[in-house]
């Protein structure tokens, strides 16, 4: 089983006001993005990439996505805690429902001190909402917010409309957007000359919109192929959770 990794990302970096190191100096980072960006898979293998190391992590993964009834982190629970990734979800008895409360789990997750935490966070007016809800807590802890922009999806196929989804996130949840994160795909039909083509139009995105591109993601068996120096970004080798029936873990049909 190939291991998540982000090649050139420093997941060592001190945060400033604190003697823990986290990753890339914040110990909460989320992720959104629209329907068909990807994020929910970005963030299950960023929260993979986090797991043990020096520093002995054991990352906390919370579930916030309803937007995406198909495929949420919640179904991938078991596999992930036995991969060193703990999922956080709304109580039980609130896990069907459209609009997670504000349970002691969540909160309880966000809050605690010691260990690392990933959001995942639907991307259309609804997920912000629910992503809003905790926004008084997460401005005074600080966090990192990653909208993750697959540029072969309609609306965010050019670089106004990445802008406008971006804006809309941040005006609905009350929470800013620091970072994009690039993940240029078409499933099993991508290349690497798709991603790269893909990924140009996410940097001028990140240009108009004055900020950084996080990183570039891609599968694995793609990644593998990517020659040093093709891009700016650390790379995230991808491996993927969510497959449909026809296919197999790489995306090619079974």
């Amino acid at each position: 089983m190939v291991p998540s990794k982000i090649v050139g990302l420093d997941v060592s970096a001190s945060r400033p006001s604190s003697t823990q190191p986290w990753p890339n100096g914040r110990r909460i980072v989320i992720f959104t993005g629209r329907f068909g960006s990807g994020k929910t898979e970005v963030s299950i293998n960023y929260a993979l990439s986090l797991v043990g190391g020096a520093n002995g992590w054991r990352p906390m993964l919370i579930d916030l996505d309803i937007v995406t009834p198909y495929f949420r982190t919640r179904e991938m629970a078991g596999r992930l805690a036995g991969e060193g990734v703990d999922v956080v979800t709304p109580a039980a008895v609130a896990q069907h429902l459209d609009m997670p409360a504000i349970t002691p789990e969540i909160m309880g997750a966000i809050q605690q001190p010691d260990r690392p935490v990933v959001l995942d966070v639907g991307g259309d007016a609804q997920g912000a909402r629910a992503l809003g809800q905790f926004a008084t807590v997460l401005e005074k802890l600080d966090y990192t917010m990653n909208f993750v922009v697959n540029p072969y999806r309609p609306f965010t196929d050019f670089v106004e409309g990445i802008a406008r989804a971006v804006a809309e996130i941040q005006s609905t949840s009350r929470l800013r957007v620091t970072a994009l994160a690039s993940n240029p795909n078409l499933m099993r039909e991508t290349t690497v000359d798709m991603v790269v083509t893909g990924h140009r139009l996410v940097e001028k995105a990140a240009e108009a919109l004055g900020l950084p591109v996080a990183f570039v993601s891609l599968r694995a068996d793609l990644a593998a192929q990517v020659i040093a120096n093709t891009f700016r970004q650390p790379v995230m080798s991808l491996r993927r959770f969510f497959v449909m029936p026809w296919e197999d873990a790489e995306g090619n049909e079974a």
